[in-house]
């Protein structure tokens, strides 16, 4: 499975975030929305050319804020950003080009706490995504896999403690 929740997505099919039924969006109110969301701006959108400020601590990328939700340490609580990331998500998976796609959900812990807690916490963080998604889809049988990797594969270029690796990996592809 690859990750292919992909903002773009959204700026090419339009309209599609927690805007209200029938109001439309400017393709620029999209764009937006999507950056303010998930930090990505199209190639399309204004400002796509500028650079980002460079960073000398690791920062979560736009491919990671796109295909993840993130935690508070010891929680698995889905708090408002990540309860409107997963209704913009919802609401792209429910477009016809995105209607065959069943997800997997993976989720991961910092290494703060045991190998066994830390697994366990992150299963309960792909829990609380699952269920969400499952309430939204028409369909909550996309939601096809559950899975904990616990502290086993921090964020590239992140130590294991950081807590930017308390988080939910989705993955999607085309339905079986």
């Amino acid at each position: 499975m690859r990750p292919s929740i992909l903002a773009a997505m959204l700026i090419a099919l339009g309209g599609l975030s927690a805007t209200p039924p029938g109001a439309a969006m400017s393709s620029q109110e999209l764009c937006e929305k999507v950056y303010e969301q998930y930090g990505i701006r199209g190639a399309d959108c204004e400002g796509a050319e500028a650079a980002a400020p460079a960073a000398a601590a690791p920062e979560i990328s736009a491919e990671m804020r796109e295909s993840h939700v993130f935690f508070s340490a010891g929680g698995a609580g889905l708090d408002p950003r990540a309860e409107a990331q997963l209704a913009v998500l919802v609401a792209v998976l429910e477009t016809a080009p995105m209607r065959n796609a069943c997800l997997k959900l993976v989720g991961h812990s910092d290494s703060s706490g045991s190998a066994g807690r830390n697994h366990e916490i992150a299963l309960a963080r792909a829990g609380a995504v699952a269920e969400r998604l499952r309430r939204g889809l028409e369909d909550g049988s996309r939601v096809r896999a559950v899975a904990s990797e616990g502290e086993a594969r921090p964020l590239p270029g992140f130590d294991g403690a950081d807590p930017a690796n308390r988080r939910v990996e989705i993955l999607a592809r085309p339905c079986d």
